[in-house]
């Protein structure tokens, strides 16, 4: 090694004495807040208390009620205001102070000490700015950021079925370094990316890229140390550059390094994380340090064999996922986001769908340790506006989620777009085909390691579809139109018109737990009052029978995995909602077809009876069924046992023409199989009267 290149040099711009490193403070708790728009200078005293995340539309956004001329989106979608004291010591005076939002929907302005420091136009990247100029250091320090959910019509999405919940929703984070530090203020990234050159058996040869920013008035010179560290911590890899700072402005340290026999990020099989920890050391202190996760993995999205991961093919069968609950809406904590996440995995899921916008980060990271592959999308949803704003917006976007998310191994593909064919009457329209060209050129650009993807719900091929690396399509034959059969021909058309392999992006059906229909369920009116639990059923045992292993496909992915608020809907019985999720919104009640893919996708031994919840029934003769993975399973009716059954190709176990008794009926099934000691059951009322 050059040993110039490692020399620890004296800085004479600042001294390099009793340094305290980064310091990170979350802002969680001890915030005012007030759902109506005020002068900048208006007193906070009377102001709300509330604690982060949050957002306003809780209950509103997911209510169903009609618009009206206020709210003419039926929720409010306006501006509101949040205030807090900034825990800011004297002894950061020497220091610099950044702040960083996670997320707040959807445009955002910041004051402090009544001074306007930035904005921030989009409602899922995170941003981060400097404050050291606008603080006082003398515990009076005070934070105002002004947020508005309201349409803006040069930030994207114009448009979308889902509801648009307005706060500050995700973490906020008070940030102190010395003068020079890992940059946190490029794209509100990380500051550190690092790209695989090449890997192979014996090594993995890595480039570390270093933003490093100095608030100094003079160049100065630190050192740049980048260590990468294996799962049990040990070191297996370190390399040291000589870096000269910039007078208050960003460098860029570029290091080379090389990892022995590395261990591949293998997906659910074999999620290994190294870890890479990159230092800025000053005369022998480190005066800064930031932490990322380094999965070893190549991905690719082949026309002719589907989705690679580390060259060879890796089955996508998954579920999308927006970020919702019934309690807290977008406001989700992380415990929130780690129970969605392991209810994805106990499905079986090899992948997701992040619709249809970036999500938090503390799922990514989830993703990342379980290997979960992540399809990441910008919010291009259905419209896009006929102004230069509006696309330059669209490229800060997808800057800020690649800059910000690259780091993550989980996250495999860029989607640029979903169902731009919607339009939009209150919006003025551009065709969407130069957009989707510039985003796909940037992309490349800023990442060309990872497939670009889009969805469509169109039934032919524009010339759109063909301009990112892969097109997907949002398919619901049996739901919105057509027969849950037609599937298989969609297929057979979408492909042979992109002449590759392609997508299945959506595909799902409406079911209200508490709604059910007896016998062969007939397929109910989309946007009616009456969603069937039994149709949703049936539904997806049809189209995955037609999904499973078709070799036209590169990916699949149910619509949705969790029930969510929509609240422009009026349907299934219960306005406010897209009821299509796998799992109820509060996350209490998984559905049957839940345990259908459970069965097809997760190889634990599980066994659960279906339509349990079908109570009173009107019907003494029924079929009896249930999903398995186990080799046979055995019905008993009131005790008495009615025979054993093996599944078939999809999973399912039939008792038919199995009569009940008047009153209450005990339903027992149970295991028979060497993996043993599985049972399942439910008493059924049969009303006769």
């Amino acid at each position: 090694m050059n040993a110039g290149l490692i020399r620890l040099v004296l800085i004479l711009t600042f001294a390099c004495s009793a340094f305290a490193g980064r310091i990170e403070t979350p802002l969680l708790e001890d915030w005012k807040f007030i759902k109506r728009d005020l002068p900048p200078a208006a007193s906070p005293a009377n102001w709300e208390d509330v604690n982060l995340p949050h957002t306003w539309n809780t209950i509103d956004g997911a209510d169903g009620l009609a618009a009206e001329p206020a709210e003419p989106e039926g929720y409010y979608r306006g501006p509101a205001w949040y205030f807090r004291t900034l825990p800011v010591p004297k002894e950061w005076k020497t220091r610099r102070v950044f702040i960083r939002f996670e997320g707040a929907a959807t445009v955002a302005d910041v004051l402090v000490n009544g001074i306007p420091v930035g904005q921030h136009r989009g409602a899922f990247a995170a941003f981060c700015f400097e404050l050291t100029p606008y603080l006082q250091f003398d515990g009076r320090d005070t934070l105002k950021v002004r947020v508005d959910n309201a349409r803006a019509f040069d930030v994207a999405p114009l448009a979308g079925d889902f509801t648009i919940f307005g706060g500050l929703y995700r973490p906020v984070t008070l940030l102190s370094t010395e003068s020079v530090c890992v940059s946190p203020i490029f794209f509100a990234s990380p500051g550190v990316y690092v790209n695989l050159q090449r890997i192979t058996q014996d090594a993995a040869l890595i480039e570390a890229k270093v933003k490093i920013s100095s608030g100094e008035k003079t160049a100065a010179e630190v050192v740049v140390e980048v260590e990468i560290r294996d799962a049990d911590g040990r070191p297996v890899a370190q390399e040291r550059q000589a870096v000269k700072t910039a007078p208050v402005d960003t460098v860029e340290a570029t290091v080379g390094l090389s990892i022995k026999t590395p261990r591949l990020w293998n997906g659910r099989g074999d999620p290994y994380l190294y870890r890479t920890v990159v230092r800025v050391i000053c005369e022998g202190q480190e005066i800064d340090e930031v932490n990322q996760p380094l999965g070893i993995r190549e991905v690719e999205l082949s026309k002719e064999k589907g989705f690679l991961l580390n060259g060879r093919p890796y089955p996508l069968h998954g579920v999308n996922r927006h970020q919702d609950t019934a309690t807290r809406g977008w406001a989700m904590t992380e415990a929130d986001h780690r129970n969605d996440h392991a209810l994805i995995r106990e499905i079986g899921a090899t992948a997701v769908r992040l619709a249809h916008y970036p999500q938090a980060t503390a799922f990514h990271d989830e993703s990342d340790r379980t290997g979960l592959i992540v399809w990441q999308e910008i919010p291009l949803v259905d419209s896009v506006a006929a102004t230069p704003e509006f696309l330059e917006n669209a490229r800060l976007q997808l800057r800020e989620m690649i800059w910000q998310n690259r780091h993550h191994p989980s996250i495999a593909l860029w989607g640029l777009y979903n169902e731009l064919e919607r339009g939009g009457a209150e919006v003025k329209t551009a065709g969407p085909t130069p957009v989707v060209a510039t985003l796909q050129a940037l992309a490349k650009q800023l990442d060309s390691s990872r497939p670009t993807v889009a969805a469509s719900q169109r039934q032919d091929a524009k010339a759109r579809h063909r301009i990112p690396d892969a097109a997907a399509w949002n398919i619901y034959p049996g739901w919105y139109t057509g027969a849950p059969e037609d599937a298989t021909a969609w297929i057979a058309s979408y492909q042979r018109q992109m002449g590759a392999k392609i997508g299945i992006s959506e595909y799902g059906a409406g079911a209200n737990i508490t709604q059910h229909q007896e016998g062969v369920p007939a397929k109910p009116v989309a946007g009616g009052a009456f969603h069937p639990e039994e149709w949703q059923t049936l539904y997806h045992e049809k189209l995955w029978a037609q999904l499973r292993a078709n070799p036209d496909l590169w990916g699949t992915y149910v619509w949705v995995m969790f029930d969510f608020a929509a609240d422009a809907r009026n349907e299934g019985g219960t306005p406010g909602l897209n009821d299509k999720g796998l799992v109820t919104r509060d996350r209490q009640t998984r559905k049957d077809a839940f345990y259908f893919y459970k069965a097809n996708w997760n190889p634990e031994p599980m066994l659960h009876l279906v339509s349990k919840r079908m109570t009173p029934r009107r019907e003494a003769l029924t079929e009896v069924k249930a999903y398995t993975n186990c080799t046979s399973a055995e019905l008993r009716v009131n005790g008495l046992a009615l025979g054993t059954r093996e599944p078939d190709t999809l999973r399912i176990v039939r008792w038919e023409n199995i009569r009940l008794n008047p009153g209450k009926n005990h339903i027992e099934i149970r295991s028979l199989s060497p993996e043993g000691g599985l049972t399942d059951g439910c008493d059924w009322m049969l009303d006769t009267n």
